[in-house]
């Protein structure tokens, strides 16, 4: 099979106008706000592989269980009551060996959206993590449960080598049912309308790749290019790009007449009509080939097509310095691919964000109560009537909320309040609140906006819209802090860039953070902040 490309030029009608095309009414998220993936477009759900497992490891050990275990026969002739007292240590191994063999699989990338899953590749990794998590699993079940000895069906080799084995076969006869039928589903109806950013030589290979391969579930409707789009007009279409390989052709230029073929994939329009084209042609997968130097465009891409919840790859050319020392793990047909991280919103582990939050805000507001009560006591004190401070902050999506604080001072009019910007040795501000600036005591108030959802703990921190406005239009990427919700605390605030700091160093960590997100990454931002609070510097 082939790949062609074709001019998609809106066909004419019978007066001689351009017929648009139609796009559908569909919702698309606020810049940086995720939507949840639709899990029946993905080659498999996220939970389907750890359910799975959980399953093939409590199947492994209650058979090795009841295999090995000299505790089963007489207790069955000592009636229920008995039963269930050897079956109590070997269900505690079981649910330890559950738990531990999805965090080792997890650790060991079992878990992760792969383009070609193969039974071969998940062997080992299954096996090693299976030994690991049944040679564990009974030293920890003696601290839950008494285990009679003999009981655990891993207390010796025999019951440990039948748990493992039996495990790992179970384990890869599910696995390699769920891959068929995954590459089943995706190789008909099922594949993902595919959109390629670049319609150079390496363009064509993937197109011409993936339409010979239905197998990888990504079917290409479309390219978008700058330099043979259709309006861009005739004088700015270069010389037709020679095909790349035997097999690969290319259409004449679009604007020369010349029919398109049947099957060609079109060239949809130019980069900025991303968006548009996304909703028109339903795109859940697309993938970039950059051009040399086009680091930034190509960034801005790939956010853009990530905020609307498609899957998104990085396509670079064998010999790329990329495919040279960052050894991608994906492949299509043995042209590597690199798979673009997801919004933190599309991850299996965020929703456990949000219960952590609700935790942790809970907790701090019953412990700190008596501290917030002391702090305002000695604000009302100090600086008269009006203890809690309330001012508009732009958080998720561009959405304004109210944020809490301790007043710590009165400005002269409300316009100070909005668009001035707090520096430290302000004269103004007293003893008792510039010791509650310095502590970040006055922050404490805002365990209720996380309590309400309005913030997290962990997040980038708010800011007021009228400087949200003003750094936007200066930096380039400073919106992009909205993707997630804003945060109590941060990965810049834990760097020391709080106050007045560099706004570009404060969006560039935002930034990081949430391109890496992981609860991981959370519990240590937590962790340095708790250890901070010791070394507290200036608002």
């Amino acid at each position: 099979m082939t790949a062609t490309i074709r001019d998609s030029r809106p066909a004419r009608d019978a007066t001689g106008s351009a017929s648009r095309e139609t796009v559908p009414d569909q919702r698309i998220p606020h810049r940086g706000e995720a939507r949840r993936p639709d899990s029946g477009r993905r080659p498999l759900s996220p939970l389907s592989l750890p359910a799975a497992d959980a399953a093939c490891a409590a199947t492994a050990v209650t058979v090795a269980a009841a295999t090995t275990s000299s505790v089963a026969p007489s207790a069955a002739a000592s009636g229920t009551a008995a039963v269930a007292a050897a079956i109590a240590p070997s269900a505690t191994v079981a649910v330890i060996a559950v738990i531990l063999l999805s965090a080792v699989n997890a650790a060991l990338g079992l878990y992760r959206p792969r383009l070609a899953p193969s039974v071969l590749d998940d062997l080992l990794p299954l096996a090693g993590g299976g030994a690991v998590a049944m040679a564990l699993a009974p030293l920890l079940a003696p601290f839950l449960v008494p285990v009679p000895a003999g009981a655990s069906p891993a207390s010796g080799l025999h019951g440990w080598t039948v748990a493992v084995i039996l495990h790992t076969v179970l384990s890869c006869g599910v696995r390699g049912a769920a891959y068929a039928a995954a590459r089943s589903r995706l190789a008909g109806p099922g594949a993902r309308p595919t959109l390629l950013v670049g319609a150079g030589p390496h363009g064509h290979r993937l197109a011409a790749t993936l339409l010979d391969h239905p197998e990888y579930g990504m079917a290409p409707v479309g390219f978008i290019d700058d330099r043979l789009a259709p309006e861009a007009g005739p004088a700015r279409l270069p010389v037709p790009v020679p095909p790349p390989t035997p097999g690969v052709r290319t259409t004449p230029t679009p604007g020369t007449g010349t029919a398109p073929e049947p099957g060609a994939v079109p060239v949809l329009g130019r980069a900025e009509r991303l968006a548009d084209i996304v909703r028109a042609r339903r795109i859940r997968a697309v993938i970039i080939t950059p051009a040399p130097g086009a680091g930034t465009a190509a960034r801005r891409l790939a956010r853009t097509a990530r905020d609307l919840d498609c899957e998104v790859f990085l396509a670079p050319e064998p010999g790329d310095v990329l495919t040279d020392f960052l050894a991608p793990r994906d492949h299509i047909w043995g042209l590597p691919v690199l798979r673009i991280r997801p919004l933190p919103q599309a991850r299996p582990t965020w929703p456990l964000k949000r219960g952590l939050d609700i935790a942790l805000a809970l907790a701090g507001l019953v412990v700190c109560a008596p501290v917030i009560a002391a702090c305002a006591l000695a604000v009302r004190c100090e600086n008269g009537p009006g203890v809690l401070f309330r001012q508009s902050r732009v958080g998720l999506g561009g959405r304004r909320f109210e944020l809490l604080k301790l007043r710590t001072l009165r400005p002269g009019d409300p316009h100070e309040s909005e668009t001035r910007w707090s520096i430290a040795g302000d004269l103004r501000v007293r003893p008792v609140s510039r010791l509650l600036r310095r502590t970040s005591l006055d922050e404490l108030p805002q365990l209720w906006n996380i309590l309400r959802g309005d913030m997290s703990v962990v997040g980038p921190r708010p800011e007021r819209p009228f400087f949200v406005d003003r750094f936007s239009a200066s930096l380039p990427h400073y919106a992009d802090r909205h993707r997630v919700p804003a945060g109590l605390t941060g990965w810049a605030q834990i760097h020391g860039l709080r106050g007045d700091t560099s706004i570009e160093d404060r969006a560039r960590f935002d930034n990081h953070y949430i391109d890496g997100w992981t609860l991981r990454s959370d519990m240590k931002i937590v962790l340095r902040t708790a250890a901070s609070a010791l070394r507290p510097g200036g608002s």
